[in-house]
């Protein structure tokens, strides 16, 4: 059973180089966690300009905010790994492969 995968934003500014690193590393991940990736320049926003102005890159995990700033890989993969366990299904179907795997 596949489930949908985790919707990862990155909020950005044209010409930030910590904002095209985290895209990097984010399509890195895709390769062993499922997740949508989506890149928004806040600069075509205002309410997000108004919101996060310097603070950029800001990483929002299932619309939440989860990292900002400099993002270290490790970290944007534990928050992946975090939002796919909160999903109900995740959970059910770790606890029944460790019940499986006992016999």
């Amino acid at each position: 059973m596949s489930q949908e995968p985790i919707e990862v934003t990155i909020l950005s500014r044209e010409g930030c180089h910590l904002c095209e690193v985290v895209a990097k590393m984010a399509r890195r991940l895709q390769q062993d966690l499922p997740c949508r990736i989506r890149e928004i320049d806040i600069a075509a926003d205002t309410a997000l300009l108004a919101r996060y102005g310097n603070r950029v890159p800001v990483v929002l995990i299932e619309q939440v905010e989860a990292l900002a700033g400099k993002v270290m890989e490790r970290d944007l993969r534990q928050a992946i790994k975090k939002a796919r366990w909160r999903r109900p299904v995740s959970r059910i179907l770790s606890r029944l492969r460790e019940t499986l795997k006992r016999g």
